[in-house]
C-alpha cells in the first residue's frame, strides 16, 4: 500500500504525467483502501476469535 503511494508522488514528481487527475484519483482510492483494510484488521484484533492451544514438540521440531 505504501509502495503505491510512493510510486504516485514519484511519477509526480518526476513528471511523468501532463495530467495528474489520474494520480489524484488513485490516491483517493489508496486512501479508501487504506481505512478499510484498517477496519477488517481491527476486527480481527478483538478477544472473539478463535485460538489455539500452543503445542510443545519435541526438540521444537514439529515433525
Amino acid at each position: 500500500m505504501l509502495e503505491t503511494v510512493a510510486t504516485l508522488h514519484l511519477v509526480k514528481r518526476r513528471e511523468y504525467l501532463d495530467d495528474v487527475d489520474p494520480l489524484r484519483e488513485a490516491y483517493r482510492e489508496s486512501e479508501t483502501l487504506f481505512a478499510t483494510r484498517h477496519a477488517f484488521r481491527s476486527s480481527l484484533d478483538t478477544d472473539m476469535s478463535v485460538r489455539e492451544e500452543t503445542i510443545g514438540y519435541d526438540d521444537g521440531v514439529p515433525f
